[in-house]
């Protein structure tokens, strides 16, 4: 599986495979924690995706089959 983002404020989307989203969300973690916020090992992809873009951007799964 992969994942695709779609900013909904450009209009543009961006593609991760598995590895590149799972380094993805642990930089977004890995700021927050900069910015002294607590316990974000255990937020979720979209909450981790709200606190940086609010409702501006979404993700959504893409099956293997369509790769």
């Amino acid at each position: 599986m992969g994942v695709v983002t779609f900013d909904i404020a450009d209009g543009t989307f961006e593609f991760y495979t598995d590895k590149m989203w799972e380094v993805q969300l642990q930089e977004w973690r890995d700021d927050l924690e900069a910015d002294g916020c607590e316990d974000v090992a255990e937020l979720q992809a979209e909450e981790l995706m709200e606190c940086f873009y609010g409702e501006e951007m979404f993700f959504d799964r893409i099956p293997d089959t369509l790769k």
